[in-house]
């Protein structure tokens, strides 16, 4: 399945902002499965790899997903 997803990862209240074309296989349908899926096919690509804050947030936003529509517009958050 084929999306774009907008990654944001704020440092010390500094944002970085980038989209991605990722092929992913396809999440459950549950809230549980999306979830899940997430913190295993997003998670990994978020982060700058310059991590200058001992808190920094990480956000995925799925922009477009022409396979799976209801996801478009739900983001994930990990950090904060």
């Amino acid at each position: 399945m084929r999306m774009s997803v907008m990654f944001t990862s704020v440092y010390d209240g500094a944002e970085q902002v980038r989209t991605d074309a990722l092929d992913v296989e396809p999440p459950g349908v549950t809230e549980d499965e999306v979830a899940e899926w997430a913190d295993e096919h997003l998670r990994p690509r978020t982060g700058e790899g310059n991590l200058t804050s001992r808190n920094p947030g990480y956000f995925a936003e799925i922009i477009e997903c022409a396979d799976r529509p209801d996801l478009v517009g739900r983001e994930f958050t990990w950090g904060v």
